[in-house]
Order: C-alpha cells, then sequence, then structure tokens
C-alpha cells in the first residue's frame, strides 16, 4: 500500500520540478526573438519618424473630413466607403449618400473603416492644426504619432507572425535560436524591402492590421484545436472579423487557415467543421454589413477612365497576358526588391499579348507552381507547397484575375503574400544548408553569413527606400525617375512642383521659380503624350501655363481640352475663370507676354466647347473694345455674354457702359453703370463714367452729383 501512495507523489513531484525549467527556456527564448526583433524594426524604420504625410495619406487622413472630425467622425467611417470622406472636401455641394452612389470609382467599392478609425483618434488625442502661409487650418494631424504606431503595428505583426510559425515548426533544441525556422522567417519578413510602401506610407496601415488580425485567427485557431478551450475560437472569430474591418484581404485567410491546420497538425478538418464554420459565419456577417453599406454587387458599371480601369481598352487576351506579366513581376520583386517605386498605372506597364514571352512563360511558371502546390498538398504535406499556397492565396484577390483592383498592381499588394516567400527561403536556409555542409560549426557559419548577407542588403534598400516616403515633393520627383512611362507618375511629379513653384519662398526668387515651372511642365506634357484624354494633366498644364509667365493663352487651351473631355468639370471651370477675370489687370502691368489675339484665341477656345461660358465672352469683348479700337466686335460679344448665364459682376456691367457710351447709346450706358454702381458703390470711375453719361444726356444735376461723388470716392482712397 505504501508503495502505491508513493508513486504517484513521484510523478508529481517530477513534474512540477520540470515545468519551470520548460517555462524559463521559453520566456528566454522568446525574450530575446522579441528584442532582436523590435530594435531590428526601428532600425529599419526609424528614419520614417520625421516624415510627412505622403500620397494617399490625403484620401485618409488630411483632406478626410470624417477622419478629421477625430473621434465624432468615426460613425461615418463606419456608415460609408472608406473614399466618401475624401470626396466631401471636394464637393461640398453634395451629401454622403449623394457621394457614395456618383463616387463608384473601382467596382464594389472599398469599405475599411478600421485604419480609418484609428487615423480619427490620432486626430483626437494627438493632432496638431496645420495652417497654410495666410494662417488658416488647413487640416489636423500628426505624422510623428502615424509613423510611429505603422512601425509598432508592424513589429507586432512579425511577432505574431514569429508565434504562428513557432508553432508549425517546433524549435530545435540542438540548434541556437537564431538559427531557428520561425526566427529566421521572421527577420526576412521584417526586412523585406517591398513592404516599405506598406509601413512608410501610413495609410498603408490597412495592410498592417489586416495581417495583424488575420494571423491572429490563425494562432488562435490552433490554440483553440490544441486546448479545445472554446475562448480562442471566440478570438479566433473576433480577429479575423477586425482584420476584414481593416481590409477586405483577410478573407484569404478562410483558406489559410485550414491549409494551415492541414498541412502542420492532426486534427480532423472533417471534425472541426463547426469550427471552421464559425470563421465562415464571420465572413458572411461582415460581407452582409458591407453589402448593405456599399451595395451587393452586380450591377456596378466598370470604370470608364483608364487611371481607374488600366485594362479599359485591352482585349480579353490581352489582360490576361498582361496580368499574367505583373504576377511575373511580383515574383521578381520578391527575389530581387529594386527598383521600387509606388506607381505602376498606365503606360509603365504596357499592354501585352500572348506572343510576348513576358506573358506566356510567367503563365508556365504559374503553372508549374500551381500543379506542385496540388501535388504536395495531396502527397507530401511539405514546406515548399504550403509556401506557394501562403503565396497565391492572398495574391488571388488583388491579382486582376477574379477582381478588378483599379491598377495593374502594387507593391502593397504582396504584403501578406510574401509570408510565403519568406518561408520558402527561410526552409532553404534552415533545412539545406546543414545537409550541404555535414559539419556542424561550419554549417551555422555559413547560415549566419548567408542570413548577414540578406539582412544586410535587405536593411540598406529598406532604409535608403524609405527616403522617398518623406512627402508628396520627394516621392512623387523620386519615382518619376522609375515610373517615366507612367502618366500618373508624371502629372504628379508635375502638379507638385507647381504648387512648389507657387510658395512665397520660391516665388520671391525668379530664377527658381522659373526653373521649376519649366519643370513641372515637361512632366505633365509626358503625362498627356501617354494619355492624351487625362484630364488632370490638362488641367494641371493650365496652371501650370498661367504660373510660368502667365500665358493665358495656352493656359486656356489646355483648360479648354478639359471642359471637352468633361463638360462639367468644376475645377478646370473654376480655373479658367480666374485667369479671366485676372487678365486685364495683368496685361494693364505688363505682367504677361500674351497679346490681345491670344486671349481672344485662348477665349475661343473655351467656347467653342463650352458656348455658355459667359465670362469667356466678355474678356473677349474687352480685348476688342480696349486693345483692338473694334466696337462693333466689342459688343457683339458682350450682347453674347450678356444671354450667358453666370455671375455678372460690377465690371462686367461697367465694360457694357463703356462700350455703349463709346457708340452714342448713352440710354442703354447709363443703365448699365448704374446697375454697376449698384454692384460696387466704392468704385469712382464707374460715378464718373455714369456723371459723363448725364452730361450727355442733357441731366447736368446729376452728371454734377455724380462726378462730385468720384472725386470723393478718389479723395478718400488716395489718403488711405
Amino acid at each position: 500500500m505504501s508503495k502505491a501512495k508513493n508513486k504517484p507523489k513521484y510523478k508529481q513531484a517530477v513534474q512540477t520540478e520540470q515545468k519551470p525549467i520548460a517555462t524559463k527556456k521559453k520566456f528566454s527564448f522568446d525574450w530575446k526573438v522579441f528584442l532582436v526583433l523590435s530594435i531590428l524594426a526601428f532600425v529599419l524604420y526609424g528614419n520614417t519618424l520625421n516624415h510627412d504625410y505622403a500620397l494617399d495619406d490625403a484620401i485618409v487622413i488630411t483632406n478626410n473630413q470624417f477622419t478629421q472630425k477625430g473621434v465624432d467622425g468615426i460613425p461615418d467611417i463606419f456608415k460609408y466607403d472608406t473614399f466618401v470622406g475624401f470626396w466631401l472636401t471636394s464637393y461640398k455641394d453634395r451629401t454622403a449618400e449623394q457621394i457614395q452612389e456618383e463616387k463608384k470609382l473601382v467596382a464594389g467599392g472599398r469599405y475599411r473603416p478600421l485604419s480609418l478609425a484609428t487615423f480619427a483618434l490620432e486626430v483626437e488625442y494627438f493632432g496638431k492644426n496645420i495652417k497654410d502661409a495666410q494662417g488658416n487650418i488647413v487640416y489636423k494631424g500628426n505624422p510623428f504619432i502615424s509613423h510611429l504606431i505603422n512601425i509598432i503595428l508592424y513589429l507586432g505583426a512579425t511577432l505574431i507572425l514569429f508565434l504562428v510559425l513557432k508553432r508549425l515548426f517546433p524549435i530545435d533544441e540542438n540548434k541556437k535560436w537564431y538559427l531557428s525556422m520561425p526566427f529566421i522567417v521572421s527577420l526576412l519578413f521584417l526586412a523585406h524591402p517591398i513592404h516599405t510602401e506598406a509601413v512608410a506610407n501610413i495609410k498603408g496601415r490597412d495592410e498592417i492590421m489586416t495581417l495583424i488580425g488575420s494571423l491572429s485567427a490563425l494562432l488562435f485557431m490552433l490554440k483553440y484545436l490544441d486546448s479545445r478551450k472554446v475562448y480562442f475560437l471566440l478570438l479566433s472569430c473576433l480577429a479575423l472579423f477586425l482584420g476584414l474591418l481593416s481590409k477586405e484581404n483577410a478573407i484569404t485567410f478562410l483558406a489559410v487557415i485550414p491549409i494551415t491546420v492541414y498541412y502542420f497538425t492532426k486534427h480532423s478538418l472533417k471534425k472541426n467543421w463547426k469550427a471552421f464554420s464559425l470563421l465562415f459565419t464571420v465572413a458572411g456577417i461582415f460581407l452582409l454589413i458591407r453589402g448593405s453599406i456599399l451595395g451587393f454587387g452586380g450591377h456596378e458599371e466598370v470604370a470608364q477612365e483608364i487611371m481607374n480601369n488600366p485594362f479599359l481598352h485591352a482585349s480579353g487576351a490581352e489582360k490576361m497576358a498582361t496580368i499574367f506579366f505583373t504576377l511575373w513581376i511580383y515574383i521578381k520583386l520578391l527575389i530581387f526588391p529594386h527598383p521600387l517605386t509606388y506607381d505602376y498605372y498606365p503606360n509603365q506597364i504596357e499592354i501585352i499579348n500572348w506572343a510576348n514571352p513576358g506573358a506566356f512563360l510567367p503563365l508556365l511558371l504559374y503553372l508549374a507552381i500551381g500543379i506542385y502546390a496540388v501535388y504536395g498538398m495531396i502527397k507530401k504535406k511539405d514546406v515548399f507547397s504550403y509556401s506557394i499556397w501562403f503565396y497565391l492565396i492572398p495574391l488571388s484577390v488583388v491579382s486582376n484575375i477574379f477582381f478588378p483592383v483599379g491598377t495593374f498592381m502594387n507593391e502593397r499588394f504582396v504584403f501578406i503574400s510574401s509570408i510565403g516567400f519568406c518561408i520558402l527561403i527561410g526552409w532553404l536556409i534552415y533545412k539545406y544548408i546543414p545537409k550541404l555542409i555535414k559539419n556542424l560549426q561550419s554549417s551555422e557559419y555559413v547560415t549566419i553569413l548567408i542570413l548577414l548577407i540578406i539582412l544586410g542588403l535587405y536593411s540598406f534598400k529598406t532604409i535608403n527606400r524609405n527616403k522617398a516616403w518623406e512627402n508628396d515633393l520627394t516621392l512623387f520627383t523620386t519615382d518619376v525617375q522609375v515610373s517615366s512611362n507612367s502618366a500618373k507618375s508624371n502629372c504628379s511629379a508635375g502638379g507638385k512642383i507647381i504648387e512648389e513653384a507657387q510658395k512665397p519662398e520660391n516665388k520671391a526668387n525668379k530664377a527658381v521659380h522659373d526653373e521649376m515651372c519649366v519643370q513641372a511642365i515637361a512632366y505633365l506634357e509626358r503625362a498627356v503624350e501617354i494619355y492624351p484624354e487625362y484630364v488632370d494633366a490638362l488641367n494641371l498644364l493650365g496652371n501650370a501655363y498661367y504660373e510660368y509667365n502667365f500665358d493665358i493663352a495656352k493656359s486656356l487651351h489646355y483648360y479648354s481640352k478639359v471642359l471637352k473631355l468633361k463638360k462639367f468639370h468644376s475645377i478646370s471651370y473654376a480655373n479658367a475663370r480666374i485667369v479671366m477675370l485676372n487678365t486685364v489687370g495683368l496685361m494693364s502691368v505688363g505682367s504677361t507676354q500674351s497679346t490681345a489675339e491670344d486671349v481672344i484665341r485662348g477665349c475661343l477656345d473655351i467656347t467653342a466647347v463650352q458656348p455658355e461660358f459667359g465670362e469667356a465672352y466678355h474678356l473677349i469683348g474687352t480685348m476688342y473694345g480696349k486693345y483692338r479700337n473694334n466696337m462693333d466686335s466689342a459688343w457683339y460679344y458682350f450682347e453674347k455674354a450678356n444671354a450667358c448665364n453666370f455671375d455678372k459682376n460690377a465690371s462686367f456691367y461697367k465694360d457694357l457702359g463703356v462700350v455703349c457710351g463709346m457708340t452714342g447709346r448713352y440710354k442703354e450706358a447709363l443703365t448699365y453703370f448704374l446697375k454697376a454702381i449698384e454692384l460696387d458703390p466704392k468704385d469712382p470711375q464707374t460715378y464718373y463714367n455714369a456723371g459723363v453719361t448725364y452730361q450727355q444726356l442733357g441731366d447736368l444735376n446729376n452728371a454734377a452729383a455724380y462726378i462730385s461723388k468720384s472725386n470723393e470716392l478718389t479723395n478718400q482712397q488716395q489718403q488711405k
């Protein structure tokens, strides 16, 4: 009896003695890994902390009305398409509902509220008032905090990846911790330069957050299957839902999770279908929410603008051929991440057909790896085939094969898929170097050397690439050198340089200002050369020529091209109107080299496509009357202007009065002068003209009164 009683106590004593040792080793191992990865994350991306906002940050932060409201904007962030808050800034006469219906630039819309909610919280609690040169508040924000949070989230995603990998690839106690498979893969993932777009660009947070949610869902599912603790299953569902709210790509983990379980555990998929079905239920709930907000699809019009639908003019065969060419570029950039660019818009990638080796060779490659992935799943359950699945499944939803994504490709599109690539490379290093080099110490040295070389190259490229993301000007002028055939890149560079030229410090130095204008015009003309119907580039060319020596004729010419393509393009209409209103003043002081004939030609370009453009007729009439002394033509165009529905100001009626007076129609002239005085009662010249007209009509009392008022106003202005 005593022996039987002592036996269980002996076993229990052994268990309690060993447990703290195992826990200590585990903690020590994780702590070292976490410390190294944390330091490396800030070494790689620390140089982004002083960066400004760039690229699409305007859409989600600086020019997004919902985000700018802080906490008060969060309900609307979850209520509407992700872009609605941005479009409200440009379309102040529209409601959010109208904009959501009108602005479906990419089929299916975008619903990614969670990352926008984090930006709103940053604005609420860390935001600073950013002011323009006149002291007006332009937006609220704090790019330092935003970049810091991006780095922390990216580090978090990497650490979760490590925990997942540690479950899939148990640590070999005979190997050093820094030579373990989980650490090697996590290291490669953290340092890979192709991730710079997702991390250095604040807007890329949606990619990072969806990966955190997706990997957490996988990790918690593995924990649930191992422990059968229900709260792990609930956490898995919650994590997936949050990942979906960050970006729809998380839905691909409905395939990644069961495939991972199938490859690396002994848990039966059939016996655990209820657990997996909960994940599908969560995804279904998300899709219902998304559909109730954006619509359930099946009726969206395909974008009829090449910058939002690069395959617009391609045949079905050309589209698929070009898609496989872009799929090859993804592999190339994963293997050799240089050069990198934010812009793969038309025509940086050209439409090709199946006769091009760049199409059919990638097709053969993807067919080969796809076949091997299926074979490996059925026969071997090997790491190579698993890494292929991890690459292909997330890539599928951004490949343009199944859904249009609005562009040929983007580097951030392989943010999740790159894990598959890192697993493949990590496995080659971890498994096959020891097989090739039998001596343990030598194999460790070679492994470390290879890792250091890869890490050094990756780190150099990542840190250097981050510099381009400092702000819009740096990014656009850097990447246009790579994406020289992209209409968007040339347009963005030209537009941003014009903005810089307009700054007071650059205007003060004419040589610098003019050099910027010339450079901007070259980029914008290149954009139009690539895509002649590029409305944004044409409008910016109008701005650029006006900024550069006030070339009124060319400026109006490019605005007319915009209005020919888009009759109600409010921005170009407003720009043309501003140019017209300023023309007479510019010509009076000799600030423009444009002649009256140049101005008339530019205005006629406008009226040819916009016959109701009253300001254009007004300016033509002014040119004929003031600079060509042709009163008949002046009156003809003034009458055309008067018949148009536009904002007729005091200057317009004064000019009408002058023409009528000079052609002897004094009663009409007086009517127009009095209307001008009603609109602007402080213009001494109009009072004087009215007084002279009263004289011509024989009303000397009113003539004296109006001339006296003119003198009074003139004296007041001189005293000021």
